[in-house]
């Protein structure tokens, strides 16, 4: 578990550009013009199903968009449209860059606790059921780390008061969980019953 402890560190780094990365798009209204074309988003577990099985980058941020835009924006930003919509596009194609990034570093948390199979995941995964898994693999003081370290970051980046507790609330309600299920996902995908 010395590997998972190092991930951990990895994805503190990645919290750190995605929280830089919503920072910089709450200087944005919300622009939902620019994204009519996107549906409505996927549950969560539909989301993580879908992005460990798409095999590439392009393909996971792909499986993210409808979460961001429908989701995501609406909890970060103001409604409104912007002049210059161009930056906001930018800054949104960042967003989701580091969305990806930080969500792929589930896929290899799982791979990591496949390698040495913790006792806490040995019987949820011979009864191959995703609800004793997520339960399993949650980690409350883990997740509460989390977020404590994603309200300092915000603080650090804007002066905003309401933007730390907007960011908290995704990563409570959707990047988290989303993690969570991409890990139960590949673990169920990749186990194979001795």
């Amino acid at each position: 578990m010395n590997k998972l402890a190092q991930l951990r560190n990895i994805i503190a780094s990645l919290d750190e550009t995605l929280v830089q990365a919503f920072c910089s798009r709450f200087a944005f209204r919300l622009n939902a013009e620019l994204y009519n074309e996107l549906k409505r988003p996927l549950s969560t577990s539909e989301t993580a199903t879908l992005f460990g099985s798409a095999t590439t980058i392009a393909g996971r941020a792909h499986v993210l968009r409808p979460l961001y835009v429908n989701t995501l924006l609406p909890v970060l930003c103001e409604p409104g449209t912007d002049d210059d919509r161009r930056k906001c596009i930018a800054t949104d194609t960042n967003c989701l860059n580091a969305l990806v990034q930080r969500l792929n570093l589930s896929v290899h948390v799982a791979a990591l606790k496949l390698e040495e199979i913790p006792e806490s995941l040995r019987v949820p995964l011979q009864n191959r059921d995703p609800a004793q898994m997520e339960t399993a693999i949650t980690n409350h003081a883990v997740e509460a780390d989390v977020i404590t370290r994603i309200l300092d970051m915000s603080r650090e980046r804007h002066a905003s008061a309401a933007l730390p507790q907007r960011i908290a609330r995704l990563y409570e309600a959707w990047i988290i969980p989303i993690s969570r299920k991409i890990q139960v996902h590949d673990l169920l995908a990749k186990h194979r019953a001795p």
